[in-house]
């Protein structure tokens, strides 16, 4: 069967590269769900002779997140392997990264790995499934949501309610250059800090003024003292905004902060200390709040997830390919996955570099060496857990 599914993608590559092209050049920015609609319409186009059924789910901001499934699905009980890809992009219509370039050895374009081309990946893994016959025994979901980029605020409450069925989860976020695949990924907290101070003319402002940006300064300075490359904790301050003008005392100001870290503990440690530097006012007549908009639990390498990709390893031999283990600081729905007790792999897309800027790329014989690799190791997963020899 296996030789069987790779005949089949033997001569898919010039699809394959054409359904890329057009999910590429196809903008997708997560506050554009009009645009991200638009590729939702391309993958149900690309799967619609497939076997599989789809379940639209609306968003209230979003794009649609699309549930594609086998039959196999409404038969089976907890037995289903999902496979994990976002729609959405982090490039706005005006930042003008809109083009499809390739060479002889890459291919360049917004979202090309980040993750389009990993929902290549997915879709012809399903077609070879397809092809073969096996959709009707091997119960498939292929979840794609419309706002990963923001934290999937709205579609992590769907993937866990889908991970109560599921055996396994293969996200398909880029691979590492090295051919890695993520068996464990960092945690992420998403703080939103805002200084309350007292508005005031800049001339008749003395040392003692209630100005939100110097507190707001204190503070900042404090937040990014809590690094600590021993046990790898990031905490970052990326963003802040303050006032109206350099001729008055500014009354707002508000900083966007992101924290990584690698274990629940160093989480709930930096929490608390972020939670003091917040209630601690060094200018008088300010106050300080936080807000929490964004957030991941950590994914744990697992013995289970280590097992996944053994078995990716053992095919990847055959296929004469290089597979390696990663455990990557960013974060995808694979930690979503992971909290919810799922085995989960990530990294199953094409290999490529740079995404979320406007030089990123995908290394161009890496999308239908990951497919090929994706659609056989899923038949054995498969085969391995129905004769208990999985996990």
């Amino acid at each position: 069967m296996k030789n069987k599914l790779l005949s089949y993608l033997d001569g898919k590559e010039p699809e394959m590269f054409s359904l890329l092209q057009k999910l590429v050049l196809q903008r997708s920015y997560t506050n554009d769900p009009e645009d991200v609609n638009l590729v939702g319409n391309i993958l149900r186009e690309s799967l619609k002779n497939s076997g599989m059924c789809v379940e639209t789910a609306n968003s209230n901001g979003y794009g649609d997140h699309l549930i594609f499934k086998s039959s196999a699905c409404f038969s089976s009980s907890g037995e289903q392997i999902m496979l994990v890809g976002h729609m959405d992009t982090v490039f706005p219509r005006d930042m003008g990264f809109d083009s499809y370039k390739e060479d002889d050895k890459k291919i360049y374009g917004p979202g090309v790995i980040d993750m389009k081309g990993g929902l290549v990946t997915a879709v012809y893994t399903i077609k070879a499934l397809s092809h073969c016959g096996l959709l009707d025994t091997i119960p498939v979901v292929l979840f794609c949501n419309s706002e990963e980029e923001k934290g999937s605020p709205e579609s992590k409450i769907l993937l866990r309610k889908e991970a109560e069925k599921t055996v396994l989860a293969l996200v398909f976020e880029c691979g590492g250059m090295k051919g890695e695949c993520v068996t464990g990924r960092k945690g992420k907290l998403g703080f939103t800090i805002k200084v309350k101070g007292k508005a005031g003319h800049a001339a008749f402002a003395g040392r003692d003024k209630a100005s939100s940006i110097l507190e707001l300064s204190h503070k900042i300075i404090a937040l990014e003292k809590l690094n600590d490359p021993a046990k790898q904790l990031i905490v970052n301050v990326g963003k802040v905004k303050g006032g109206i003008g350099p001729n008055t005392v500014a009354e707002d100001a508000v900083a966007q902060v992101d924290c990584r870290f690698v274990t629940p503990e160093d989480k709930d440690n930096c929490f608390a200390e972020i939670k003091k530097i917040v209630a601690e006012n060094i200018v008088n007549g300010v106050s300080a709040s936080y807000e929490i908009p964004s957030s991941r639990n950590v994914m744990q390498a697992s013995k289970k997830n280590r097992k996944i990709l053994k078995l990716f390893k053992e095919n990847a031999a055959l296929l004469h390919q290089s597979i390696g283990e990663e455990f990557r600081s960013g974060v995808s729905d694979a930690n979503t996955l992971s909290g919810c007790g799922i085995p989960v792999l990530d990294g199953l897309g094409p290999i490529g570099k740079f995404d979320h800027s406007d030089k990123e790329y995908m290394i161009k014989k890496s999308l239908p060496e990951r497919t090929r690799l994706t659609a056989i190791t899923l038949f054995d997963l498969y085969q391995r857990h129905q004769q208990n020899k999985l996990f």
